[in-house]
């Protein structure tokens, strides 16, 4: 994968996140909500609404995001889910 590739997907990492960090960041932190390695969150099952909420509106952007990446790159939207994933969990290491 390319570096502009790889840039992009970090910026794009760095964009969605900020408007829901803490609001995620607890949910994660309650046990409610898990990154997932296909490039999206998932709610636990005992999750509370507005968790589910949540999670269904990041999600949501996070796909039209990895729809344009894919587009301008013309590669598939679960290559660019997966990868961004992967850079998430990367910089955590």
């Amino acid at each position: 994968m390319n570096t502009a590739f790889r840039i992009l997907l970090l910026s794009l990492a760095l964009a969605v996140a900020p408007a829901y960090a803490d609001p995620l960041d607890d949910a994660k932190a309650a046990g409610h909500v898990i990154e997932s390695p296909d490039g999206y969150v998932k709610a636990s099952k005992s999750a509370p609404a507005s968790v589910n909420d949540l999670v269904k509106d990041i999600n949501e952007r996070r796909l039209q995001a990895y729809e344009r990446i894919a587009k301008k790159n013309g590669i598939s939207v679960e290559q660019v889910a997966a990868e961004s994933y992967r850079i998430r969990h990367k910089k955590k290491d």
